[in-house]
């Protein structure tokens, strides 16, 4: 029984860690032909959120939107500065979540945000969804992106 509560909480544990783990190459597969793309896409999964726009630029240039809206997504989500772990009971204290600093709190990629809006505006790679669109132009509106406040201006 104590066997299969620590397993349990062992995988909870590990759960609840990897989303802190933007580039854990274990989950993330950087095999591409060409050598450069194989490169960006390596940096993309160590947490490089410049390789993650180049990459969006690139697959959005090959008209492979799906993968250009992953690697934009990967660019435009900002970074909380935190990941959470769950400490297991021990003795009389019970089991918690506890939240780790990781560093600087950043935003996301503008030029991600924006061209994420885009794809959600016009449906490419994603599912049309015209609140996703003004969320994401928003977020860049908020950063300074021209473009970005003129589809606002203009749509309200």
């Amino acid at each position: 029984m104590t066997t299969s509560i620590f397993c349990r909480f062992t995988a909870i544990s590990l759960f609840l860690l990897l989303p802190g783990c933007v580039g854990n190459s274990f989950f993330c597969k950087a095999e591409h032909e060409d050598p450069k793309v194989a490169s960006l896409m390596r940096d993309s999964c160590q947490g490089n959120r410049g390789a993650s726009m180049q990459l969006g630029l690139w697959f959005e240039g090959e008209e492979d939107y799906e993968r250009a809206a992953r690697y934009y997504r990967a660019a435009a989500t900002p970074d909380i500065g935190q990941t959470y772990i769950y400490v297991p009971p021990a003795g009389d204290v019970g089991g918690y979540v506890m939240p780790i600093d990781t560093g600087p709190r950043t935003p996301g990629n503008a030029e991600a945000q924006y061209r994420l809006g885009l794809m959600y505006r016009d449906g490419r790679g994603v599912k049309q969804s015209a609140s996703k669109a003004r969320n994401y132009f928003r977020q860049a509106a908020e950063q300074g992106h021209a473009d970005a406040k003129a589809i606002l201006a203009v749509t309200g």
